[in-house]
């Protein structure tokens, strides 16, 4: 019996071996690409699964099957193949260059998706579309190139710009996306050099974005930098140098053109005339700007082995401004690994990113006081010091100098803008170290555990030197050395003197900033028969802060910049320090699951979950929140009556639906709180406008919370014509649910404290639509074209009752110019309406008018009829927010020759010129204003005469509309030079070109900043610039 038993046990464990080897089978194989060259770093992955390998430095490969698996073969920038395994052992694969962006595979956070399953608004750009044209951050690169993404440029040195995703949804918490960088967070995206990004992915949407729960309100930015690849060491240089000047250049009045308009003024005021001939014609701004340049040098090493993938690189990024002696310089090291071990099983990656910046600002304030400054004020006087507007009010001479019995005044209260930049000496150092390693573990072939922990670290010393002396000295050009010594006396004998005559001062100010974050999830894979199923369940830890180390003050240090330190000065006038003035930190703790199902990559299914938790709400009810989002999606392409089109190559339909937070509001704010049986008198209107009694003020009663915004969405992905001409069409419904306003202050109170309550809504809709047409003339010319264009409009909603309107866009004179009202844009335009020029003094006597109005004053629309031209005569003027966007690109490769173009457009939107309004007697106009000004009854209505009108109204308000050339690029590629594989030399336009009607110097302004401040306003906004670059890509 027990010999029976044994030889049944050997027939069946021979039996099952048999079985085993005829299903399992061993694949060997090379991958060439389209020259029939090996193909190394190849990734081969069996599909379904998490189990693969990767071509060695000859192309060949081996990988264990079984009958019926599918292999899929991919390389970034190769079209992706998938062969069927079936009684075949061994494979010759050819990887072809990837002209199908529907085989793209694209990162979604925690994760990749194929293109052809997403279900909502992900746009993902490549490292091509960003090295293309040189700048300090990738977001420069591709400004106007991604449909629902308005990116505002700022041209000054180091400035990074600002990003609108679908909308400005939020009146005080943070308006700017969440940057992730390799699954880190990130706060300053400059420090990511360029060059090392392989992709950008910005989701968009609420069904993708919300992944990342309570900071995916204003959209998600993803940036995967570069690894190496399998295969030999790759060496390549990239540099690039350019010189830029101001675009738009404002013409100012020149001498005689502002004393006739100064003149024409004072004759209606105080009758004062300046004479005809001065000694001085100064152009201000020829004065104040230079010519900038920009210079970057990038080397970078990657390659690969058996265990090994590497790449390194260095970046020094150097910028000088149009103003004098602005300048920003940027060092970055990278360092990026990924170690394959027990047969690829267990990888272990490793990011490692050091910046260094050094910063020398300069004033922006000093292009405003250019612009006010009269032409008549000389740079220099005769003895060395710096010009400023002293008037000799008998004579009618711009001079300091007087005789007895006549007096001094001034022509403006500006001082002089070369100096302002002169005396500004601001050393701004950081160091930025981020680091960040991840492990990755097959435990089946269906399932991955990957833990992840990433650290930043910032530091950052501010230097700002005041040569006291020659501010002082320079104030007024009669005082002397003599008077200014006289000063540094210790009057009263307690050992110090007044800091206005102390000899220079040093203020040091040190900065600590660090982050870091601990990420645990599992993800499953698996397709059987026509379904896949992808599953992600994780949880997450954040804690991140800053504390200012220090900040001191010292004066009469010595003058030498490198010695200028306080241990070095030479006496102690009036020494101030502060060690550790704040100390302030926010822990996240967060859990997150996703299911994607699709069955026959017809339907797709996709379901996310957030639950989110912040220190920064002290109440438990408000610290957890949950975050869910669904999206769907029909490939209707794979539907069979659709398959054998040789039109239609791609049609899908998808929409989502997901909610949102936005964590980044203002806490420990005053708020109001009310008790009836306080027995306190003040009080507010309640709800129903009732007065409720005993409100007062002080900490929070009842703490904010995270603002929420819900947001549905449904779109349609196409390709046709042999996937010719592709694109997507989108439609977006999103809204901030409670917003955070500023509340009615607390009657009879004297308190003009700020008074935050989620009191509204705000509401955002649009259209995105994304078109690229792409083709061959011939075998050697090949061409694209890309067009992208999106809408937006912004509404403000559901307003609590009572609410009164919050004004904001103060001009600094007295004057606002916003307001934020239910059933308009968020703090739209709020001003007097311009009704042309009085003409006469029968005008003004027989209709409403403000002031002492005068012939060729500004006329206001009296729109309730009281006769009174005020506050209650405004009305609502649009946004500053363009309603439109749009953008276009242009592609040409004729054999190694390439050319491109692209440009960024907006419309809808209308933004205030604070510099022509805001002006006061005797500042200088613009040779247009004097061009164009009234003269006399009946020359003009269109503009006001020589006049000091700076009420806020509807004439300063202007078309912010604008189409700008963002870069020309001609390059040529030679494939072999010598020991080089490759060598591309390109010249490059940038901003070369823009067409708008507004008269300052730029219409690109800022649209993400406080919006109830001078956001939309042009006041000391730095000029959009022009380059021309020269760069050289090499390779070996």
């Amino acid at each position: 019996m027990k010999i029976k038993s044994a030889l049944l046990l050997i027939i069946v464990f021979l039996t099952q071996t048999i079985v085993y080897a005829q299903d399992n089978v061993l694949i060997t194989g090379k991958v060439n690409d389209s020259d029939e060259l090996p193909l190394p770093g190849v990734n081969i992955l069996i599909k379904g699964t998490n189990k693969g390998t990767q071509s060695d430095f000859e192309g060949n490969f081996s990988i264990e099957t079984i009958k019926g698996d599918i292999l899929i073969f991919s390389y970034i920038g190769l079209e992706t193949q998938e062969i069927s395994i079936q009684n075949q052992n061994t494979l010759e694969v050819t990887m072809s260059p990837n002209t199908d962006s529907l085989n793209e595979i694209i990162v979604v956070g925690y994760g990749t998706q194929k293109k052809t399953a997403i279900t909502g608004a992900v746009v993902s750009v490549s490292t091509e579309d960003i090295v293309k044209q040189p700048a300090l951050t990738a977001l420069q690169s591709i400004q106007g190139k991604v449909a629902g993404v308005n990116i505002i440029a700022n041209d000054a040195p180091g400035a990074t710009p600002t990003v609108i995703v679908r909308g400005l949804g939020t009146a005080q918490a943070g308006r700017e996306p969440f940057y992730v960088v390799d699954g880190q967070p990130t706060q300053d995206i400059r420090s990511i050099n360029p060059s090392d990004i392989e992709s950008i992915e910005f989701l968009k949407g609420a069904s993708y974005a919300n992944i990342y729960g309570i900071r995916a309100a204003n959209g998600v930015i993803l940036v995967t930098t570069k690894k190496g690849k399998k295969g030999k060491a790759i060496f390549s240089f990239d540099s690039f140098y350019g010189i830029r000047n101001v675009l738009n250049q404002v013409e100012m009045a020149n001498a005689d053109q502002y004393i006739q308009y100064f003149n024409e003024e004072s004759a209606a005021v105080d009758g004062f005339q300046l004479q005809q001939n001065q000694q001085f014609n100064t152009d201000w701004y020829d004065e104040l700007i230079q010519l900038g340049n920009i210079n970057s040098n990038n080397f970078s090493v990657s390659g690969g082995g058996e265990t090994i993938d590497y790449f390194f690189s260095y970046n020094l990024y150097q910028e000088e401004g149009i103003l004098k002696d602005n300048e920003y310089s940027r060092g970055t090291i990278r360092n990026n690994n990924t170690y394959h071990l027990f047969e690829n099983k267990f990888r272990i990656t490793q990011n490692i990113n050091i910046t260094y910046t050094n910063e020398a600002p300069k004033p922006f304030g000093s292009f405003n006081n250019a612009y006010r400054q009269s032409p008549l004020v000389p740079v220099f006087y005769s003895n060395g010091r710096f010009g400023q507007s002293f008037v000799n009010q008998s004579t009618g001479i711009v001079t300091f100098e007087s005789e007895d019995g006549e007096s001094v005044g001034r022509l403006t209260p500006h001082g002089n803008p070369v100096s302002d930049v002169l005396f500004q000496d601001i050393d701004i150092n950081t160091t930025t170290l981020q680091g960040q390693i991840a492990t990755e573990t097959d435990i089946t072939n269906d399932l991955t555990f990957t833990a992840r922990f990433g650290a930043t670290q910032f530091y950052s010393k501010r230097n700002e030197y005041n040569p006291i002396r020659e501010r002082w000295l320079n104030a007024d050009p009669r005082r002397t050395i003599a008077e200014f010594e006289a000063g540094r006396v210790d009057e009263d004998g307690d050992g110090t003197i007044s800091t206005e005559f102390a000899n220079n001062s040093l203020n040091v100010q040190d900065v600590e900033f660090f982050r870091w974050n601990l990420e645990g999830f599992l993800t499953f894979n698996k397709s059987f028969n026509k379904h896949s199923l992808s599953t992600t369940v994780g949880l997450s830890r954040e804690k991140f802060g800053g504390r200012e180390l220090v900040e001191a003050q010292g004066f009469d240090v010595f003058e030498e910049k490198r010695l200028r330190n306080l241990s070095r000065r030479t006496s102690s006038f009036f020494d101030n320090t502060v060690v550790q003035q704040f100390n302030q930190s926010t822990n996240l703790q967060s859990y997150f699951a996703r299911v994607e199902y699709d069955f026959a990559d017809k339907y797709f299914l996709r379901g996310v979950w957030r639950r989110d938790g912040t220190s920064d709400f002290v109440t438990g009810e408000n610290f957890f929140d949950n975050f869910p989002a669904f999206s769907l999606g029909w490939n209707i392409s794979n539907e069979n009556f659709l398959k054998e089109s040789t039109f239609i190559n791609h049609l899908k339909v998808f929409g989502g639906w997901g909610r949102l937070g936005n964590a980044n509001v203002p806490f420990n704010v005053q708020q109001i709180d009310t008790d009836p049986d306080s027995g306190n008198q003040n009080y507010v209107f309640g709800p129903t406008q009732s007065l409720i009694f005993g409100a007062s003020f002080g900490s929070p009663v009842e703490p904010l919370q995270w603002e929420i915004t819900e947001e549905w969405e449904l779109g349609l992905d196409f390709a046709f014509l042999n996937r010719k001409l592709s694109g997507t069409v989108a439609y977006y419904d999103r809204t901030n649910t409670n917003a955070i306003i500023n509340v009615q202050n607390i009657l009879n109170s004297e308190s003009e404290g700020n008074f935050l309550a989620h009191a509204a809504e705000v509401s955002n809709t649009g259209i995105e639509v994304l078109i690229n047409w792409q083709d061959n003339l011939g075998k050697d010319l090949t061409y694209n074209i890309g067009v992208n264009f999106s809408t937006n409009k912004n509404r403000v909603e559901n307003v609590v009752p009572g609410f009164d309107g919050e004004t904001g866009g103060s001009l600094n004179n007295g004057q606002i110019t916003k307001r934020l009202q239910e059933g308009q844009p968020l703090f739209a335009w709020w001003l007097l309406e311009a009704d042309g020029v009085w003409q006469n003094q029968d005008e003004i006597d027989n209709n409403p008018s403000v002031g002492n109005a005068a012939p060729g004053h500004l006329r206001y629309v009296d729109q309730n009829a009281d006769g009174v031209i005020d506050d209650r005569d405004k009305k609502f003027f649009g946004n500053y927010v363009p309603t439109f966007n749009y953008g276009i690109k242009i592609g040409i490769q004729y054999k190694q020759l390439d050319f491109s173009v692209d440009g960024f457009g907006v419309g809808g939107n209308e933004i205030y010129n604070g510099l022509a309004s805001t002006r006061l007697g005797g500042e200088n106009i613009t040779e247009e204003t004097f061009n164009s000004r009234w003269t006399g009854e009946g020359s003009t209505n269109a503009a006001p005469g020589a006049d000091r009108d700076a009420l806020a109204s509807s004439y300063w308000l202007e078309n912010g509309d604008f189409f700008r050339i963002n870069n020309i690029t001609l390059g040529y590629t030679f494939n072999k030079i010598g020991f080089l594989n490759k060598a591309r030399f390109y010249v490059t336009a940038q901003n070369p070109f823009m067409f708008t009607n507004y008269s300052g110097f730029t219409p690109e302004l800022n649209q993400n900043g406080n919006p109830a401040q001078t956001t939309g306003i042009e006041l000391s906004a730095y000029p959009t610039t022009r380059s021309f670059i020269f760069g050289v890509n090499l390779q070996l």
